[in-house]
């Protein structure tokens, strides 16, 4: 019995071994479940040595779905979800720093025309442009069983966006955002310099304005005293 039951634990250790390595995707993606479901998500293209996704890069949301057992560890796909936007199995949002995207609606990567991609594999276009750590959440049904999960980026789900600079040669370029941000900087330094010289040329106005009064008002005054005296020395 004792000889047994070892054997029953390695073929069931082995069984769980498979279920969890076999799903075929690239290493950082966040895997759950959801009923007899096995789902996957991560960015499509990530580097094959642990290092980081780059901003300003083309990427995309990847998603694989497929039913994993124990006959079947590496997985049956599936390919039959509705995902078109008007009315989709699901959907997923993008959350970075305080900016939430509208929800996405991955679409099966698999070409029957030519035979090309996977079965199970659904996927989003998205240029990440912010560095930093990105949130994804997949909500919705598949095949009438609910999914609803929010992951985020970092070592044990799928890569966070770091800048490339370090990568880029021979010049290296600084981010859409940096410059952005530069040149929201630079616009509101023009802004400020032009509300400066506005603000300086109306005071001038202004005092030219006071100036030319004045010496109205004084030769007004002049020609008053004049007319005084040459009255008094009539009298």
């Amino acid at each position: 019995m004792g000889k047994l039951t070892l054997r029953a634990s390695v073929a069931t250790a082995a069984m769980l071994l498979a279920l969890a390595t076999s799903f075929a995707v690239a290493s950082a993606h966040y895997v759950f479940t959801a009923g007899i479901y096995r789902v996957a998500i991560g960015w499509q293209f990530e580097p094959a040595f642990g290092t980081d996704t780059y901003v300003d890069a083309q990427n995309a949301i990847q998603v694989f779905v497929d039913v994993a057992s124990a006959e079947d560890p590496k997985g049956k796909p599936v390919s039959t979800l509705n995902q078109d936007c008007s009315h989709p199995d699901f959907q997923v949002t993008v959350t970075v720093g305080g900016a939430t995207s509208s929800p996405f609606c991955p679409a099966l990567a698999y070409d029957g025309d030519t035979g090309n991609g996977r079965l199970d594999e659904y996927d989003y276009p998205l240029i990440p442009t912010v560095v930093g750590a990105y949130t994804f959440r997949i909500f919705g049904t598949i095949d009438g069983t609910p999914i609803d999960k929010t992951v985020t980026s970092g070592p044990t789900t799928f890569d966070s966006i770091a800048d490339s600079s370090s990568v880029e040669f021979p010049v290296a370029v600084p981010a859409t955002a940096a410059i952005a941000a530069k040149a929201d900087a630079v616009a509101q330094r023009a802004a400020d310099a032009l509300a400066s010289a506005q603000s300086a040329t109306s005071s001038a106005s202004s005092a030219s304005t006071l100036a030319i009064i004045a010496i109205v008002i004084a030769v007004l005054l002049s020609a008053g005293n004049l007319a005084i005296g040459i009255r008094r020395r009539r009298t």
